[in-house]
């Protein structure tokens, strides 16, 4: 059976003989690291609150045994992650683990991806993320949009996965994706780790940026697409995002629906050309556009822009992260999309457009000096 050492600081309260419960471990204070003068175990966690103590740690492993492989555990988002690997002596393998209590069954997969990365560990190469919000009175057109999701899945993308966000609804989606799930579940006939369709629900309502942050922070996949659910959008359009982040030109594909909307309002169409012109200079060379519902980014992508988010931000995380791009010199791409307004949004015109003006002044002073060479911490 294989084995592990655990060295932590007990400062998370990991409950880990309750979750580890396949394999052998062995847990110590970080105060016993000097008394170590040999590594028998396979993998050693390193969960520790301060992350320079955490590579002061892992090198001194690595001193005994640098083909060890360790798994740093965290529960906090830091542009300067990639950090742990440039500091970190020796030549075994290396994760980084953002530990949330919710779901402890993240860290098994960890640690099985480190054991045994011959089986497939919690990744599918492409993810489509559907944020909901009470769409229990259309809810027959997220289910039309998951039919057309499936014609990609059955006929062109077979490592396509389905990520619904529930953004605190307080009617019953819930139960309705529940079923949606349930009704997969009897219909399949393929034995696999990894549902087609999945859910992850937040716990109260964040206006959609929630809904980013959660996908992002939960989902491994090395291409995610963002899609509102209502089927405004062909998967013509989403399998070209696919297509063009695949061949690996560009990282973060923004979808416009402005030259191509169909039932369109004359006052949406006034309010979007407005928010053009105010978010022009935040906005990457050659997009006008951030706020159409269809734009995908690779996982590198993700992981970078994930620390600058901000889930207050609300409707304006589009924007948000269009800016941060911009910030980050991703190679970005606007690409007209066909897109059809449908009946029953929760977007107030006025209200949120007010609010979604407040929040380009807040983006450009909270964001102002983000870079690659600015992290959280010093190692």
């Amino acid at each position: 059976m294989d084995n592990l050492l655990i060295l932590t600081d007990f400062k998370k309260a990991i409950a880990y003989e309750s979750i580890i419960i396949f394999y052998t471990i062995n847990i110590l204070p970080i105060d016993a690291l000097d008394s170590i003068s040999k590594i028998d175990q396979n993998l050693v966690i390193i969960d520790v609150e301060n992350p320079r103590e955490s590579i002061i740690i892992g090198n001194k492993l690595r001193q005994i045994n640098p083909s060890v492989n360790i798994l740093f555990i965290n529960d906090f988002i830091s542009p300067a992650e990639h950090f742990f690997f440039m500091k970190l002596q020796g030549y075994g393998k290396t994760r980084i683990l953002r530990w949330r209590s919710s779901y402890p069954d993240e860290l098994l997969l960890s640690i099985q991806a480190l054991f045994h990365p011959e089986y497939a560990y919690k990744s599918s190469d492409i993810a489509i993320i559907i944020p909901v919000y009470n769409e229990e009175a259309r809810f027959n057109k997220v289910c039309d949009f998951i039919k057309k999701v499936k014609i990609l899945f059955n006929e062109s993308f077979s490592n396509i996965n389905i990520y619904f966000v529930n953004d605190g609804s307080k009617d019953n989606t819930q139960e309705l994706i529940d079923k949606l799930l349930e009704d997969e579940f009897q219909g399949t006939d393929i034995i696999t780790n990894q549902s087609l369709i999945n859910v992850y629900q937040l716990q109260y309502n964040t206006r959609k940026a929630g809904t980013f942050i959660e996908a992002i922070n939960s989902i491994n996949s090395n291409i995610m697409i963002f899609v509102d659910g209502d089927n405004s959008f062909d998967i013509e359009d989403i399998a070209k995002i696919i297509n063009v982040l695949s061949m690996g030109y560009y990282d973060f594909v923004i979808g416009t629906k402005d030259l191509t909307a169909e039932n369109r309002a004359i006052l949406r169409r006034c309010m979007s050309f407005v928010k053009r012109i105010i978010t022009k200079p935040l906005l990457p060379k050659g997009v006008f556009d951030s706020q159409t519902g269809l734009k995908g980014m690779t996982s590198n992508a993700s992981r970078l822009i994930l620390p600058y988010m901000h889930e207050d931000t609300g409707l304006a995380v589009d924007l948000e992260m269009a800016f941060i791009a911009k910030k980050l010199n991703f190679r970005v791409l606007q690409l007209p999309v066909q897109c059809i307004d449908q009946e029953g949004s929760h977007v107030d015109i006025i209200k949120d457009s007010i609010a979604f003006i407040k929040n380009v002044i807040k983006l450009i002073t909270i964001n102002r000096k983000i870079s690659l060479k600015n992290h959280d911490f010093k190692l």
